[in-house]
């Protein structure tokens, strides 16, 4: 999922037990929105390179072209 504020990541990681949301990416997702966006691209490429899964479900929230432009630079 991709963190599209402070305030949904401090929501998620609360409401979420098994869910780990470092404070650190929460006060970059605070700083800078498309902090969001480059984590949850940073575990795709992870999980692409680790073969452990032939892909992944991605919720992009409201940053589908920015997750888009991302990935496809990577790719």
């Amino acid at each position: 999922m991709v963190l599209a504020g402070a305030g949904m990541a401090r929501n998620l990681a609360a409401k979420i037990p098994d869910i780990d949301i470092t404070e650190s990416l929460v006060v970059d997702v605070e700083r800078d929105r498309d902090a969001g966006v480059a984590a949850a691209c940073e575990q795709i490429l992870a999980l692409r390179d680790s073969g452990a899964f032939d892909g992944v479900r991605l919720v992009p929230v409201s940053r589908c072209r920015q997750v888009a432009a991302l990935l496809e630079r990577e790719l």
